[in-house]
C-alpha cells in the first residue's frame, strides 16, 4: 500500500501538483503509509451563491496500527490523530502583490478588513447540503472546513484561512497545527477497514457521478452559454465605460436588460475582474449562479491550465447583502426604543393631516372610496402621508364608522392599533420589520459616523457591541473605571468594514428602477458611481415600490451616467404569449407594446377552467409540456417552470391547516403596516407527478434559506411573488385568475403609482393595474408554450381570458383544454 494522490477534472492552475505530493511524503509520509488524497479541480456544481469552490481536498488515513498522522496536541498535552476531512478551498490573489498587516488578530489590507465568513459559511453549508441530500451521505455524521488560501508573501493562520506564499500540505499541516480545530473526523463512516477501503471510494465515485450530472447543460444553457461567448468580443462599446461612468441599461420586461448585464458580469470575470451581482429574487440567484458556473466550467476546460484565472464572482439578493452590511457595521445591534418613538411621532402627524381632509369630505359624502380617491390624487400630501390616509380609511371602514361622530373614536383606535403592532417586533425582527430605518440609519453611519456616534450613544455601547462586532483594543478607551468606544476608533472601524465590502468589484443590479432611494445611496456610497451598472425598467415593471427610482441622481447631484437602451423586440418570449401580454397591458391602461421573439414557429397558449384537475387530467397536461421541451433539447429544468398562487394551491385546500402569525413592517416612508405571515403544507398535484416520472424542486418553503441550487433533472415549482427575472420553456401557471385577486387585496395596490398626479385612475383602476402588473410578470416567463389554468371564468381577468380566446378562434396556437369538462 502507498499514499495515493488521485486528480480528479483535471489538475488546478493555482498550485504545482509535484510540490503538493512531495510536501504530502515529507508530512503525512512520516509515520503513515496508506492515506488516500483525492483532489477534485473546479467543483463543477454551484453549491454556494457566494462564489465557487476551485479545489476540494479529501484525504483519509487507514486506521490500522503502525499507520498514522498527528498534526497537533491538544490543550491537555495529548496527540490529537488525522482520520479524515473534506475541505473546500476557495484561492484569492488579488491581495498576493499588497501589504497585509495583522492587527489585533484581524487581518488588513490596504487599510480594509480582509474578511470572508459569509463565504466561508455558504460553502459550508452548501457542500453538506449538496452531499447529503444529492450524494445519500449522511448530514449528521458530516463535518466539512472550508478553507481560503490568500496568496501573499506574508504567512498568517486563522480558523477557515490561510495567507501564504505557496500552497502545499506543509502550509496546511501548519493549519491543521495551529487552527482551532481538535477533531479530525469529517465523516465517520470512513474511519473502519470496510469504510477505507470501500465506503470513502464509493462515496467519492457517487459524488464525482452526481456532479457530473448535475453540471449537464441543456439546449437553453448551451445556447445562452454560447450566445455569452459570441457575445462577450462584441460588448466591448458598454464593457469600455465600466469603471468610468455609472452605466444604465435602460428598456421593457424580456428585452434583454438582464441578458447584458449578466453578459457583462461575465466578461468582467473572464477577464479577472471581481463582480457583485444583486437582485431581488432569491430564486433568480440560483439561475444566474448556474449560468455563471456553467461558463466558468466552460472556460476553464477550453483554456488548458493556462493559468487563466476568472475573477471572484457572487450572486446576493439585495435584502441579503444589506442585512450583512447593517450587521457588520453594528447598526441592527443599536437600533431600539429611539427609533420607535420617532416613527410615533411620524405616525401621530400624518393621522392630523388626514383625519382633517376626511373630517371635511365625510360630511358631505359617505364614499370611503370616494374619499380615497381625493386623497390618492392630491398634490398637497406627501407618499407617506397618503398611504396613512388609505389605510385609515379602510380602517374606518372596517369599523363601519363612515360618519363625523365616528371619526375621533376610530382614529384613536387606530393609532392604539398602529403602536401594538410595531411592539410585536423584537430584536431579531429589526431587520425585515424595519428594513427603511435600517437602511436610514446604515447610510448614516457610512456617511456620517461621527453624527451616528452621537445619535446612539455609541461611546457607551461596548458591552454591546464588542461582543456582536468584535471592536479592535485601539478602539477602546476608559470613562469612570468602565470601557468606552472611541469616535476615532469607531470611524475607522466603518471605513475597515466598508472597505472589506469593496473588494474591488464591479456592482450590477438587475430591476434597478425598483430600488429605494436609500439602497442606491449606500450602495453609490461604497462602490462609487462610476462602479455601478444597473438594469433599469419603467414604471409597468414596478412591483416592491411605488416610485422609480433615478438612478442619475444621487445626494442632490448629478451623476455622470452613460445610457444604453434595448429594443422593444424580445428575447424571451415567441409571439403567441406576447400577443396575449400585450392584449392584457392594453385592457389595464399599461404601457407594454412588446415585440416577440423572432422565431421559426410562434409557440402556444393553453387555458385551462378545470378547477380541480384529477390524476389523469394533470399528467395528461404536464406530459404535453415536457414533450415540447424534450424535443428541442431542454433539460427539465430549463423545460418547465410551475407558478403557484401561495393562497390557493397548496395541501391545505384538501385538510392541512394553515398557521398564521401577525407580525409589523415599516415601509419606506416609515408607516407601521401589519402582515400576516402563513406556514402552508406542499402542492397537492407534487406526489401524484412524481409518481408519473417528473421530478420538481420545490422552492415555496417558508425557509428559503434552506434551498439548494436544483439540478437540471429537476423542474421548478414557485410562487408568482418568486418568479421575477426566471425564463423556462414552458411556463404552467396555476389559479392565475385568484393571484390577481389577490394582488387587488394587496397593501400596495391603493398605492400604486400614487406620486405620478397624471394617472388620475379612480381607487379600482388603480388596484386592478397594480394586479396586471404581477400578472405580467408572470406570463412573461415563458419562451414557448404557456398553460394558465384559471379558477373562475367570470372573475376579474377570467373575463379577459375569455374574451381573448372568442377574439382568437381561428388562431389553432390558442385554445382551451378539457373545455368539455370545464362547462
Amino acid at each position: 500500500m502507498s499514499i495515493e494522490i488521485i486528480p480528479i477534472n483535471g489538475k488546478s492552475q493555482y498550485f504545482d501538483y509535484e510540490n503538493f505530493e512531495k510536501s504530502i511524503e515529507e508530512t503525512i509520509g512520516k509515520r503513515c503509509s496508506d492515506a488516500k488524497v483525492f483532489l477534485f479541480n473546479n467543483f463543477p456544481v454551484s453549491v454556494s451563491f457566494e462564489t465557487n469552490i476551485d479545489l476540494i481536498i479529501v484525504i483519509a488515513i487507514e486506521d490500522k496500527k503502525g499507520n498514522f498522522y498527528i498534526p497537533k496536541s491538544n490543550s491537555d498535552g495529548k496527540a490529537v490523530y488525522f482520520h479524515n476531512q473534506i475541505i473546500p478551498l476557495k484561492f484569492i490573489t488579488r491581495y498576493q502583490d499588497d501589504t497585509i498587516t495583522i492587527d489585533d488578530e484581524q487581518i488588513i489590507a490596504n487599510e480594509e478588513y480582509i474578511d470572508y465568513s459569509t463565504e466561508i459559511n455558504s460553502i459550508r453549508f452548501g457542500l453538506i447540503n449538496y452531499l447529503s441530500y444529492k450524494c445519500g451521505m449522511n448530514r449528521q455524521e458530516l463535518f466539512v472546513q472550508p478553507l481560503i488560501f490568500v496568496k501573499n508573501k506574508n504567512e498568517f493562520i486563522q480558523n477557515n484561512l490561510i495567507i501564504a506564499e505557496t500552497f502545499d500540505f506543509k502550509t496546511i499541516h501548519k493549519y491543521f497545527a495551529q487552527n482551532g480545530v481538535e477533531i479530525f473526523i469529517a465523516n465517520k463512516n470512513w474511519r473502519s477497514e470496510i469504510g477505507y477501503q470501500f465506503t470513502l471510494n464509493n462515496d467519492i465515485e457517487r459524488i464525482t457521478e452526481q456532479a457530473s450530472k448535475d453540471s449537464e447543460i441543456g439546449y437553453l444553457t448551451k445556447k445562452k452559454v454560447d450566445r455569452i461567448g459570441k457575445k462577450l468580443s462584441n460588448s466591448r462599446l458598454i464593457y469600455e465605460e465600466l469603471n468610468k461612468h455609472l452605466v444604465i441599461v435602460s428598456g421593457k420586461a424580456g428585452t434583454g436588460k438582464s441578458s447584458e448585464l449578466l453578459l457583462l458580469t461575465i466578461k468582467c470575470i473572464s477577464n479577472g475582474q471581481n463582480t457583485l451581482y444583486l437582485t431581488y429574487n432569491k430564486l433568480l440567484i440560483l439561475d444566474i449562479a448556474k449560468t455563471v458556473k456553467s461558463y466558468v466550467n466552460v472556460k476553464l476546460a477550453n483554456s488548458n491550465n493556462k493559468g487563466e484565472k476568472p475573477g471572484e464572482a457572487s450572486v446576493l439578493t439585495l435584502h441579503a447583502f444589506f442585512y450583512r452590511l447593517s450587521k457588520s457595521l453594528g447598526v441592527l445591534h443599536v437600533l431600539s426604543e429611539v427609533r420607535i418613538e420617532n416613527l410615533l411621532d411620524i405616525l401621530k402627524d400624518r393621522i392630523r393631516k388626514t383625519y382633517d381632509i376626511v373630517k371635511s369630505e365625510i360630511a358631505k359624502n359617505t364614499n370611503i372610496d370616494g374619499i380615497k380617491k381625493i386623497i390618492q390624487n392630491s398634490s398637497k400630501l406627501d407618499i407617506g402621508t397618503k398611504e396613512v390616509g388609505i389605510d385609515f380609511l379602510n380602517f374606518l371602514k372596517s369599523k363601519n364608522g363612515a360618519t363625523v361622530k365616528d371619526l375621533n373614536r376610530v382614529s384613536i383606535n387606530f393609532y392604539n392599533h398602529k403602536k401594538s403592532i410595531i411592539g410585536n417586533i423584537g430584536a431579531n425582527e429589526v431587520f425585515l420589520a424595519d428594513y427603511y430605518g435600517v437602511l436610514e440609519n446604515t447610510l448614516l453611519q457610512i456617511q456620517n459616523p461621527e453624527q451616528f456616534y452621537d445619535k446612539y450613544n455609541i461611546e457607551n455601547k461596548h458591552e454591546l457591541l464588542d461582543v456582536a462586532i468584535g471592536l479592535n483594543k485601539k478602539y477602546i478607551g476608559e470613562k469612570d473605571g468602565r470601557k468606552t468606544i472611541t469616535e476615532e476608533g469607531f470611524v475607522e472601524f466603518k471605513n475597515r468594514r466598508i472597505g472589506g465590502h469593496r473588494r474591488k468589484r464591479t456592482l450590477f443590479i438587475d430591476e434597478a428602477q425598483d430600488c429605494h432611494r436609500l439602497e442606491k445611496e449606500i450602495l453609490i456610497s461604497i462602490y462609487g458611481s462610476n462602479n455601478v451598472v444597473v438594469a433599469n425598467g419603467g414604471k409597468e415593471q414596478l412591483i416592491r415600490h411605488v416610485e422609480l427610482c433615478n438612478w442619475e441622481v444621487s445626494q442632490t447631484k448629478k451623476l455622470e451616467v452613460k445610457k444604453h437602451f434595448t429594443k422593444n423586440k424580445s428575447y424571451r418570449v415567441k409571439k403567441t404569449v406576447v400577443d396575449f401580454c400585450n392584449y392584457v397591458a392594453k385592457r389595464f391602461q399599461i404601457d407594454l407594446n412588446l415585440e416577440p421573439l423572432e422565431s421559426e414557429d410562434e409557440g402556444e397558449l393553453l387555458f385551462d377552467f378545470r378547477l380541480n384537475l384529477n390524476e389523469t387530467e394533470v399528467t395528461e397536461v404536464f406530459k404535453h409540456l415536457k414533450l415540447k421541451g424534450e424535443i428541442n433539447g431542454c433539460l427539465p429544468y430549463e423545460n418547465l417552470l410551475v407558478l403557484l398562487e401561495s393562497n390557493s394551491q397548496k395541501e391545505n385546500i384538501i385538510g392541512v391547516n394553515e398557521t398564521k402569525r401577525e407580525t409589523a413592517i415599516i415601509n419606506e416612508y416609515d408607516n407601521i403596516e401589519d402582515t400576516t405571515s402563513l406556514k402552508r403544507g406542499n402542492w397537492k398535484h407534487l406526489e401524484v407527478l412524481e409518481n408519473n416520472d417528473f421530478m420538481f424542486w420545490d422552492g415555496t418553503t417558508d425557509d428559503k434559506s434552506q434551498l439548494i441550487v436544483p439540478s437540471p433533472n429537476e423542474s421548478r415549482v414557485i410562487y408568482y411573488e418568486s418568479c421575477r427575472g426566471l425564463e423556462a420553456w414552458t411556463v404552467a401557471c396555476f389559479a392565475l385568475d385568484k393571484f390577481f385577486s389577490q394582488k387587488r387585496k394587496d397593501h400596495d395596490a391603493e398605492k400604486y403609482l400614487i406620486e405620478d398626479l397624471f394617472l388620475n385612475q379612480d381607487n379600482e383602476q388603480r388596484k386592478s393595474m397594480y394586479a396586471a402588473t404581477w400578472a405580467l410578470m408572470a406570463l412573461t416567463r415563458v419562451i414557448d408554450t404557456l398553460y394558465v389554468q384559471i379558477n373562475d371564468r367570470n372573475s376579474e381577468f377570467g373575463k379577459i381570458v375569455v374574451d381573448y380566446i372568442n377574439q382568437n378562434k381561428e388562431n389553432k396556437n390558442v385554445r382551451e383544454v378539457g373545455k368539455n369538462a370545464s362547462h
